[in-house]
């Protein structure tokens, strides 16, 4: 089992009003299931003031966000993304948005990585000029084909659900999509449009992107 370190982050929260900041990152345990599906969770939880919790310059409450552990990439496993909606008017709702933030976290990764492992896969001597790949000459772009995949495959691997005192509701999701299934995903997306290339050279170039990553 990878393991792995427990360091804090900042990353993009989702407002339902319509506003995005930054709040510290914990963490929280895990389960999987499809992101196309919304399963049964437990009643939110109140959140109240905890005096054992270490109070801001003028009186705030860090506040504890979780999926932090679920939401870091594995290199050779998985990619992850960590949404977060808050002041959401339902529970419905907070699930979407989080949902959507942590889609979005992931699909800018990947279609980084792709573009870095395209342009390496091209420089590399090794590769004949015939095999070469373009980003100009892939029909829809990039983002477009990195999107599709991970919309495609992307689980949910954590969600927790809360609801503070005035009873705006907040979700917490890590999304996880399994490496295999990214790579093979790109795969089937090129061969679609007709890219002849070194499939394993070039998946070679994936696997260094992801490796790189988790070592930023």
């Amino acid at each position: 089992m990878t393991k792995k370190k427990n360091v804090f982050t900042w990353r993009t929260v989702l407002l339902c009003g319509g506003i995005s900041a930054s709040f510290l990152l914990a963490s929280c345990g895990s389960s999987r299931t499809a992101v196309t599906t919304v399963p049964q969770t437990p009643a939110p939880v109140q959140v109240q003031n905890d005096p054992t919790q270490p109070q801001m310059p003028a009186g705030e409450q860090v506040l504890v966000t979780f999926c932090e552990d679920e939401a870091r990439d594995v290199p050779g496993e998985y990619m992850a993304g960590l949404g977060i909606a808050e002041d959401c008017p339902d529970r419905s709702r907070a699930i979407v948005d989080a949902n959507r933030v942590a889609i979005a976290d992931i699909s800018s990764r990947f279609i980084g990585m792709i573009k870095n492992a395209m342009e390496d896969y091209s420089k590399d001597v090794n590769v004949p000029g015939g095999k070469k790949m373009y980003e100009s000459e892939l029909e829809g772009g990039l983002k477009m084909i990195g999107s599709k995949v991970i919309d495609k495959y992307a689980e949910v691997a954590c969600r927790k659900l809360t609801q503070s005192a005035t009873g705006g509701y907040a979700c917490y999701v890590a999304l996880h999509v399994q490496w295999d299934n990214a790579k093979k995903g790109l795969a089937e997306e090129l061969e679609v449009r007709k890219v002849d290339f070194d499939k394993d050279k070039f998946m070679e170039k994936m696997d260094a992107q992801l490796d790189k990553s988790t070592n930023q």
